[in-house]
């Protein structure tokens, strides 16, 4: 499965990152996704037998890092429980992800604080009916329609510097 990798940035970030198709005359850094934990790849680029064992070994209420990853809708599908359909996340760090597809996290329930910091969201994002128990931060851009319709947040959630195309509008 092919999963591109956001547009070429410099600066390389501040955990260990994957590097997947980096040049050092057009993309020094490569994909900036940080390592799935005993590998070095980010989820998007791990072998898929590499892939389905983490994905497989994540249980209700783990947390998860997938700082800078790319993700597509088939990805994102993935980290959804198969017995439920609804992902139960501890902590979600999702900064700096890339979502190529529909983002779709409706009916998710945060356990613990999530970070969608730098996050780029390219078409669609639901988050309706999600359970935010920690602190949620959307310091995002949405390109597309961002649904929170019967969100419910526990604790603040913040969108500052949160954008769609342009400027922010709507009701948060």
């Amino acid at each position: 499965m092919a999963h591109p990798s956001p547009e070429p940035c410099p600066t390389p970030p501040d955990w260990p990152y994957c590097a997947h198709g980096a040049d050092p005359a057009t993309d020094p850094v490569g994909c900036r996704g940080i390592h799935v934990p005993g590998h070095t790849a980010c989820l998007a680029h791990l072998a898929e037998a590499d892939r389905d064992a983490y994905l497989a070994g994540l249980t209700p209420g783990t947390d998860i890092d997938h700082r800078g990853t790319p993700f597509t809708e088939p990805l994102l599908e993935a980290l959804r429980d198969p017995a439920t359909g609804h992902p139960r996340l501890g902590g979600a760090r999702f900064q700096s992800a890339s979502f190529q597809g529909e983002a779709g996290f409706d009916s998710v329930n945060f356990q613990g604080e999530a970070g969608f910091q730098s996050a780029t969201f390219q078409r669609d994002a639901g988050f309706a009916e999600a359970t935010f128990k920690g602190e949620a931060w959307f310091q995002s851009t949405f390109k597309g329609v961002a649904w929170f319709d019967s969100a419910t947040f526990q604790r603040d959630a913040w969108f500052q510097s949160t954008s769609k195309g342009e400027a922010f509008k709507g009701v948060a």
